[in-house]
């Protein structure tokens, strides 16, 4: 498939020494490269996730439960299931309305589209592939392509997608920027050509969004009493907070992706090769 072809599968010996160059440490090193520095040259991280990361990373547990093959309130039991101790740091309501928002969350996501007919082919599927020159064809020595992709898909008109999933507190209705900035996320681009160098005849990218609740607990009310108001909101205006949107890719598009992947992989090589990491002090930064 043209430029896609230019990646292939590469063996575990073959990369083992390289480092691995994922869309998360791409964006930490246009966004800082002294956060880049510290996360992926020293690996130091944060002591606790943030609670969008936190609900992020349960919300996705429970889809992949689910696309896997486990009934809805098995998935939702399990995405939930880190939130039955109370950390010693978190504010008990806090905590319970978290745990309540994911839970609505997905049951409202398996309402809106377990009807979808998709066939899942490949759920949270790892790759390694080589990151390849395009002006030479050949393999980096440094660096590896690697990441997970959330689930490769059939489509009931037979084509084969990558379906990836996305949370956020931005509006995802069709005109909002929201997929205004994926119809360029450098992400979903990489995902479409790793999908197919382990073999999948990949033909576009379907983008699932769900919007984090925008109504908030109320004076007094509990957790349950969130709990019912949000599934009810979430039954009223389900476009509000579920939006399924296909992004294609021309194979201009892919080629010059290629391109920037080799040139942020030199950014990064030459920031290390001189030890020099400047800091971003914008206020996303510096947090």
């Amino acid at each position: 498939k043209g430029v896609s072809m230019t990646i292939a599968p590469v063996s575990e010996a073959a990369t083992a020494p390289k480092s691995r160059l994922t869309t998360t440490r791409m964006a930490t090193m246009r966004r800082c490269p002294r956060q880049h520095h510290y996360r992926f040259e020293l690996g130091l991280s944060r002591i606790r996730e943030s609670t969008p990361l936190r609900l992020g990373a349960a919300f996705h547990k429970g889809l992949a439960d689910h696309n896997g093959g486990a009934k809805p309130c098995v998935a939702i039991r399990t995405a939930t299931a880190g939130y039955e101790v109370l950390p010693a740091w978190a504010d008990a309501v806090e905590w319970a309305v978290e745990r309540e928002t994911v839970r609505q969350l997905l049951a409202g996501h398996f309402w809106r589209y377990d009807q979808e007919h998709l066939e899942f082919l490949a759920v949270e599927r790892e790759f390694e592939v080589p990151l390849v020159n395009p002006k030479t064809g050949a393999a980096s020595r440094t660096f590896v392509l690697a990441g997970k992709i959330d689930a490769i898909v059939r489509l009931p008109d037979g084509r084969i997608a990558v379906l990836e999933y996305k949370t956020t507190a931005d509006d995802v209705s069709p005109p909002s920027d929201f997929w205004l900035y994926h119809r360029c996320d450098p992400q979903i681009s990489l995902y479409l050509l790793a999908a197919r160098a382990i073999g999948y005849d990949v033909a576009t990218i379907i983008c699932d969004a769900t919007r984090k609740p925008t109504i908030r607990l109320r004076k007094d009310e509990t957790s349950e009493g969130f709990s019912g108001r949000l599934r009810t909101d979430i039954g009223d205006r389900p476009d509000h907070y579920y939006q399924r949107c296909e992004i294609p890719r021309l194979e201009a598009d892919l080629a010059e992706f290629q391109q920037e992947l080799w040139q942020q992989a030199d950014l990064i090589r030459e920031s290390r090769n001189r030890n020099r990491w400047f800091r971003n002090a914008g206020p996303m930064t510096c947090r």
